[in-house]
């Protein structure tokens, strides 16, 4: 099949996709350096919820945003997801853009645009395609899927969008001190993010109830996991709650959950990402010599963490 396309005509459609976003930017005013981006995620009829990265908010108040014909207003800091560096903010502003979301997943090949405005007199942007998409082992553990794009995240580009050719959100970025390079946080985790944190103040996380150590595996449990070392033993199950439903013992030996290896308690919390809410996930799990699978449901945690 032959495409007729133009690199103009490609470049003359991202021009048009940041102009469509730009009017959802805000700069963040909420640390001593350089302002970060911010993203207006919805609007109400008395003001708008913004996300940003969290590491551009050093400040719990005194947090300014610098709407587009320069007026600073003053943020309000709702909460923050520290597993995925954002933070939720509100402003009393009214008159403000909502940025469009995605309808779609971003796939691999995806041509995208990282867009910042930590200067309100002129949007930036990077051009660049997704790289992959998955989890970054043993970095952000909870923190589920994240975006890996080539697009560069310029000084103060953090909090601001990742764009498809259309202008739409394909989910924020972060260049954040915990991250290898700069990643996107996908636009439905953030959707859950703002939902929980405008509801309850917080994020909700996945749940099982079970106290777990890292052991090294016995020789016979080795025997069919030849490419895994260590384990996890159960050494508590709480009354009531997801480990005890499926029916998980103490010194149970758990060797995968939803086909990933728990070779240390970070796998589990890696596992355990807040999009798992509800799922039915299988635990290989080792009583003595026999080897079970077990059907645990994650729900989410009922107290604040």
């Amino acid at each position: 099949m032959t495409i007729d396309i133009t690199a103009q005509q490609i470049g003359n459609t991202f021009a048009d996709a940041v102009e469509r976003v730009t009017p959802s930017l805000v700069a963040v005013l909420g640390r001593s350096r350089l302002p970060g981006t911010g993203t207006i995620w919805d609007t109400d009829q008395t003001g708008a919820v913004i996300v940003t990265a969290s590491h551009v908010v050093e400040r719990e108040e005194q947090i300014a945003i610098r709407l587009a014909d320069d007026a600073e207003v003053p943020a309000t800091l709702l909460g923050r997801d520290l597993t995925r560096d954002l933070a939720v903010l509100r402003v009393d502003a009214t008159d403000l853009e909502a940025a469009s979301i995605a309808s779609v997943d971003a796939r691999v090949g995806t041509l995208t645009m990282a867009v910042g405005r930590p200067f309100v007199s002129c949007t930036q942007a990077s051009f660049g395609s997704v790289v992959f998409i998955g989890s970054l082992r043993n970095r952000n553990p909870g923190a589920g899927r994240v975006i890996h794009a080539d697009a560069t995240l310029y000084p103060g580009f953090s909090g601001g969008p990742l764009i498809d050719a259309s202008g739409d959100v394909l989910g924020i970025n972060t260049s954040g001190a915990r991250q290898v390079g700069g990643i996107t946080i996908p636009a439905d985790q953030v959707s859950r993010v703002v939902r929980d944190i405008v509801e309850i103040g917080y994020v909700r996380t996945a749940w099982v109830g079970i106290t777990l150590q890292q052991i090294d595996l016995p020789d016979h449990v080795r025997e069919f996991h030849p490419d895994q070392q260590t384990g996890l033993i159960v050494l508590g199950i709480e009354e009531n709650t997801p480990a005890a439903d499926a029916g998980l013992f103490v010194d149970d030996i758990l060797v995968t959950m939803d086909g990933q290896p728990l070779a240390d308690v970070t796998d589990l919390k890696q596992v355990l990402c807040d999009e798992l809410i509800g799922e039915s996930l299988t635990v290989t799990a080792w009583r003595g010599d026999t080897r079970r699978d077990i059907v645990v449901t994650p729900v989410a945690r009922p107290e604040q963490p």
